[in-house]
């Protein structure tokens, strides 16, 4: 997802809402970066969150009366952009120009940021190029940012690790809505995060082995919980994948695993249902 910067002044070049089309890209003006959704966010984020390291990329429309040509494209690409200069200056973050222009500057900049967390702010300046002295410089356009550290996660230890086993019995007549609450502990500066897993079933007979998996499985910060529903009996392997925050899904930037705590087993035991009892006889 890439940001956008909004210049005062320059609201009727932007269709009306919370995104644009540029270059068959969809933009999402700055604070609205929730999600993928047409419905707008509530509230509106008035600063971005993004990840140590990420890498982003961020846009600012350019002022149309300087670059009226610019805007005669139904895609706005850089191919016209000759009329300015933009500068960027980024802090806790390196920026360089995308699609550069003739001045070798561009309206595109991607940005790295460090792995410093905390506030930092992104500014871009416009100005017209051709002019003679002084040059007219357009008014600074900011937005804040708050850097934070990458989401971790990992299963709570149950027996002795790095084991993480547990076991449940079931008659038949519950086997098939059978379910464990798998304990996970989960930091991170959002209020939940989503997770992909897999789930290795091994039949306990055959040893047959079957693969599934979920993705994007919101679970809250904190000490959470991973229901997982069985429907068979089997010892089950768990192993988280990947998380990422809702801002990580913008930022392109995955959190961090517990490696030693990532797979947690669940044996699904059928309880021993003998049958009927008979005489043995005399003679036997």
């Amino acid at each position: 997802m890439i940001g956008v910067l909004t210049a005062v002044g320059q609201i009727p070049n932007n269709p009306p809402g919370r995104n644009l089309t540029l270059d068959s890209k969809v933009l999402y003006e700055h604070g609205y970066n929730k999600d993928f959704t047409t419905t707008p966010d509530v509230p509106r984020e008035n600063v971005d969150t993004v990840m140590v390291t990420a890498v982003m990329n961020y846009f600012v429309m350019p002022d149309v009366y300087w670059n009226s040509a610019y805007f005669l494209q139904s895609n706005y690409s850089a191919t016209n952009l000759t009329s300015s200069q933009f500068d960027w200056t980024v802090t806790l973050g390196t920026a360089v120009a995308q699609n550069a222009n003739a001045t070798s500057t561009s309206p595109w900049v991607k940005i790295t940021w460090g792995t410093t967390t905390g506030a930092a702010v992104v500014t871009v300046k416009e100005v017209p190029q051709g002019l003679s002295d002084p040059a007219c410089d357009g008014t600074p356009t900011t937005i804040p940012i708050h850097i934070i550290a990458k989401p971790t996660i990992g299963f709570n230890p149950v027996g002795t690790p790095p084991t993480f086993v547990a076991s449940d019995c079931y008659t038949s007549a519950t086997v098939a809505s059978a379910f464990y609450d798998f304990p996970i502990s989960v930091t991170t500066s959002s209020s939940e995060v989503l997770i992909n897993y897999s789930v290795e079933k091994t039949d306990l007979i055959t040893g047959t082995v079957t693969t599934t998996s979920a993705s994007n499985v919101p679970v809250n910060a904190g000490i959470g919980i991973l229901k997982v529903l069985f429907s068979d009996y089997g010892s089950y392997k768990v192993t988280i994948t990947s998380i990422t925050d809702r801002i990580a899904r913008k930022c392109d930037v995955a959190g961090d695993i517990n490696v030693s705590a990532n797979q947690f087993t669940y044996n699904v035991m059928p309880a021993p249902q003998p049958a009927s009892i008979f005489h043995v006889p005399n003679n036997f």
